[in-house]
Parts: C-alpha cells; sequence; structure tokens
C-alpha cells in the first residue's frame, strides 16, 4: 500500500487505533476500476488510474493505490467516495487528481472484522469538451509537417491495435529519421486541459505545442514533453497510458490558435524507431 506522504501519519495512527478496545476495524477492499464513457462522444474508457482518494461519509482516509485493503472505524451501512488519481506526464510521484473524472459513490455495508469490497466504475464529468483520434478511419486529424521525412500510418492487424479496428503507427529510421504530425484544429481551453494518449513503442517521442503568439499568423514551437518507450528488456511492448498536463502550455499569456504535435526523431545510435498509438483524446473544459 501507499500513502501520500502528508496522509500517512494519520494513516498510521488509523492502523494503530484497530487494536485498541471495542475499536475493531472493518475492511474495505479497493477492487477492479473502470471508466465507462458514451463512446460516441467521449470515446473509450481506457484508462490509467493508479490511486484512489478515499472518503468515509466525507470523511479522508488517506491516497491508496487501486487494489488496496485499508481499515475503517465504521460499521454499518457507509457511504464511500472515491476520487480517481493518475500519473501526470508519466511521473510515477507525480500522482494527482484528475480534474475530468466525476467523484465515485457509492453504499457499503461494513461490519468489524470482515471486509467489504467496491469496484468502482468513473465516468467523466459532464461539460467537458473532446477532440478524439480512435483511428478508425483512413483519414487522421493530424497534419503532416513540411520538413517530415514519412508520415503516421493507419494499421488494422488486431495484433497491433488497442481497441476498435485500428491504430496509428509511425516508423523512423536512417533514411526516414523525423516525422512531426500536427493537430488539425487548434484549442483556446479556459480551464484545464489534458491529452490521453494510448502507446506502445520502443522509442521515445516528444509532444509540444504550436501556436501564435500575437495574432498575426506567425508561429513559434515550444517542446513541452518526451514520452518515454514502452519497450521492457525482456523484448515486451505493451500498450500503456499517459496523460498529458497541457495546462501550461495551453495557456501561455497573449498566444492563440493553440495546436499540439506528435514529433519522431530518430535518437544517435538507433537504426529504427516504432510508435503505435490509439484512443487520442483531448480533455478540456
Amino acid at each position: 500500500m501507499r500513502y501520500t506522504a502528508l496522509l500517512a501519519p494519520a494513516a498510521l495512527l488509523l492502523l494503530g487505533s484497530c487494536t485498541k478496545g471495542d475499536k475493531e476495524a472493518a475492511y474495505l477492499q479497493l477492487g477492479a476500476v473502470t471508466v465507462l464513457t458514451d463512446p460516441l462522444t467521449e470515446g473509450t474508457g481506457s484508462h490509467r488510474i493508479t490511486d484512489l482518494w478515499v472518503f468515509a461519509e466525507g470523511e479522508a482516509l488517506g491516497v491508496w493505490e487501486t487494489g488496496a485493503r485499508l481499515p475503517v472505524l465504521r460499521e454499518g451501512p457507509v457511504n464511500i467516495q472515491l476520487i480517481a488519481g493518475i500519473p501526470r506526464n508519466g511521473i510515477q510521484d507525480d500522482r494527482v487528481q484528475y480534474p475530468f473524472y466525476a467523484t465515485w459513490s457509492g453504499a457499503v455495508d461494513l461490519r468489524k472484522g470482515t471486509t467489504a469490497q467496491v469496484a468502482p466504475q468513473f465516468t467523466y464529468y459532464d461539460g467537458n469538451s473532446y477532440w478524439i483520434e480512435g483511428f478508425e478511419d483512413p483519414g487522421f486529424k493530424f497534419d503532416r509537417s513540411a520538413d517530415s521525412d514519412t508520415t503516421m500510418m493507419l494499421v488494422n492487424d488486431a495484433g497491433l491495435v488497442l481497441t476498435g479496428n485500428g491504430s496509428g503507427y509511425i516508423h523512423v529510421d536512417q533514411d526516414r529519421p523525423f516525422v512531426r504530425m500536427v493537430s488539425s484544429d487548434a484549442f483556446e481551453p479556459q480551464g484545464a486541459i489534458y491529452l490521453e494518449i494510448d502507446r506502445r513503442s520502443d522509442h521515445r517521442f516528444l509532444l509540444g505545442g504550436l501556436m501564435d503568439p500575437s495574432g498575426g499568423g506567425s508561429t513559434i514551437d515550444v517542446p513541452y514533453l518526451y514520452v518515454a518507450p514502452t519497450l521492457r528488456s525482456d523484448g515486451g511492448m505493451p500498450w500503456s497510458k499517459i496523460y498529458v498536463d497541457l495546462s501550461t502550455l495551453f495557456h501561455a499569456s497573449g498566444t492563440l490558435n493553440k495546436r499540439f504535435y506528435i514529433e519522431v526523431q530518430l535518437v544517435d545510435g538507433a537504426t529504427s524507431g516504432s510508435i503505435y498509438l490509439d484512443d487520442i483524446k483531448l480533455v478540456y473544459r
């Protein structure tokens, strides 16, 4: 189990108190987590929820990893609330509440010395805006930059697709070492903005922004985040989701016509690189 640093002392006190007198704890098992979506407007429910902020009748019980079992000093029907947490920008030590998933709540019957399980089904808040590329159609919502040596392709091999019928594929090698794919649409978010991407890859790629600093039609290029490959030491290359917080990038003062890009440049020493992408989703308010 893991707690945030601020909540760990409280959690330890709670654990200690569970053996004193008649304060025997009931236990709450955090079961499988799912995300329910409207496929037509919200895309797929792929997720990487790693942590849960747990509350019982509004009382904070700490931050726990999904799958954890925690003590609760309450008995009978108890309203449990869970807030979904994710590793922001893929950084394991930067776990935050995802601002677009609504809080889950449900009644749980707690009994001393026994374990009750919850399997939360999160949904997106109403009122979000979405830009989605699920690679189900031949045309992409991306434009290839003029200086690219290659482009993104559509693959339909079931073994190379996460959900649906297709995924995006980018390949670079020594003859074609560079590609940049820019979102066809521009965005002007008023609040938080996150980019969700599922990928499997043996090569890193760069996420960045293109924007007009003055409204006069000029463009500045802002590199933002390198996304690490998913290739394992045993040769496996699993799918993995990343949530990228673009709020700072897209709220740069005075800029307009904000677009994001995916860039792959062959790293020195490498002979090739392959990146598969699926379920790309920009969520913003």
